[in-house]
């Protein structure tokens, strides 16, 4: 029965993410009321209970568990465009015995052992499967139950959260005494449009969202951080790949290099965090752009970063609301920590969100502290929440599995290692590259790189 099935949207606060998932919700329901059932329960993440760590699911589950422990089936996850076929889902789900544990996606594999799951699984890394959120997820409420229990005798960790779907089927796997992930074909990231969906109970809408025109080159200030030691090999990539798409950009070192030119802020490297710097930066942002520039990027010097797609993808964002955008990670989030937007994807922050920022007072307890995080928990006290976005990459194009980037038009990737950054660029990120068709994606060819 439909009432059975409890819906978890991955929604986020920001106004427009939070109305895309109150859209999804609503298209739900109206499936449901069409189809005269039951309706079933439709819950957005990021109203429940106010739980900073919600968006990593376990600690909900508890929740889950008392709740719908007796009268439900199923817990299904989706991100806020997954699309739902509701009789599809209902028979899909059907097929499977819900008094038993069962763990169902489409499964993601690593084609190699990669930094960002730890380099799990190094010696095979194809033999371990996690879901991808975009097609939808489902957890039968036995497993739930099972799953609430252990959170009770051993409460999580407070560690990392660097890939959600990743740590979620690695600790229901139990190290290989818990369930292992069932593939569903059923659950795609194919387009609603696609010819291929007819047998699909899920699709997922892939484009790079666009809310009226692209902001304007002028709207965004772009700060790369760097250090004398990386001028020589790292600057010459930035200007032959995306520097000619910034109309504002500053480059910020410990040294003033005329050549580049570079800033010299009166702050010196450090091998660690480097808060000092970019705290610099923001000050500087506040103090010294024009009051009418409402988007600052911070991006290391060996980031790789599309400005022609951001400029779309900040279309569908309100200068006027605090945003700390890009990707999102987790600390301690098991025991009340925070989440804060990795770095090395670049870091978005509306004017607004700098003013309120550096009015708090909130700063680096040492010039050496991760940046990053130190920005985490200042957002996370003032109460602003970090808004994540996928389509940043901390990490390498061939860190992630072809699966996941398939469905994606990325912004940025990070890290020259072992890779030709010029290459990747070209590749990925370039506008040549752009879906031009009444915004679809034209197909073009990604290299193993």
């Amino acid at each position: 029965e439909l009432k059975e099935i409890v819906f978890i949207i991955q929604s986020q606060s920001n106004s427009f993410h939070a109305k895309r998932a109150e859209d999804l919700k609503r298209d739900i329901l109206k499936q449901a009321a069409d189809l005269g059932k039951e309706l079933p329960t439709v819950l957005l993440i990021h109203q429940m209970d106010g739980h900073e760590g919600a968006w990593t699911i376990l600690p909900l589950m508890r929740d889950f568990s008392v709740t719908y422990g007796r009268n439900s089936s199923w817990i299904f996850f989706c991100e806020e465009d997954t699309r739902i076929q509701v009789v599809k889902l209902l028979e899909t789900l059907g097929r499977f015995d819900k008094s038993k544990e069962w763990f169902l996606g489409k499964a993601l594999y690593d084609e190699e052992s990669t930094i960002i799951h730890h380099y799990a699984f190094a010696e095979n890394p194809t033999v371990f499967q996690f879901p991808d959120f975009a097609a939808g997820w489902a957890l039968s409420i036995p497993l739930v139950n099972k799953l609430a229990k252990k959170l009770k005798s051993e409460p999580l960790k407070s560690d990392f959260t660097i890939d959600l779907k990743h740590e979620i089927a690695l600790y229901i796997w139990q190290k290989g005494e818990g369930p292992h992930l069932t593939p569903v074909p059923e659950f795609c990231t194919d387009d609603v449009n696609s010819y291929k969906v007819d047998h699909c109970a899920t699709t997922f809408s892939n484009f790079l969202p666009l809310c009226g025109e692209p902001v304007k080159k002028e709207d965004i200030f772009v700060a790369v951080k760097t250090c004398q030691k990386f001028h020589g090999d790292r600057i010459p990539v930035v200007k032959k790949t995306w520097e000619r798409e910034a109309a504002l950009i500053e480059y910020y070192s410990d040294y003033a290099d005329i050549s580049i030119p570079t800033i010299d802020l009166g702050i010196p490297n450090t091998d660690r965090g480097h808060c000092g710097k970019t705290f610099a930066i923001l000050e500087r942002f506040l103090n010294h752009s024009s009051p009418r520039t409402p988007w600052l990027v911070i991006v290391d010097d060996d980031t790789l970063i599309s400005i022609f797609r951001l400029r779309k993808l900040l279309s569908c964002y309100d200068p006027n609301e605090p945003v700390f955008l890009g990707e999102r990670y987790g600390y301690g989030l098991g025991t009340g920590g925070y989440s804060y937007i990795t770095g090395g994807g670049g870091m978005v922050f509306s004017r607004i969100a700098v003013q309120k920022l550096l009015a708090s007072k909130c700063r680096c307890y040492s010039m050496d502290a991760p940046d990053d995080m130190v920005l985490g928990m200042c957002f996370s006290g003032l109460g602003i929440p970090i808004t994540h976005s996928p389509l940043f990459h901390q990490a390498r194009p061939m860190d992630y599995p072809k699966g996941y980037l398939s469905h994606q038009i990325p912004v940025s990737f990070h890290k020259h290692w072992n890779i030709d950054p010029v290459k990747v660029y070209f590749t990925w990120l370039a506008p040549n590259t752009e879906e031009s068709l009444n915004g679809k994606k034209v197909g073009y060819n990604r290299e193993d790189l």
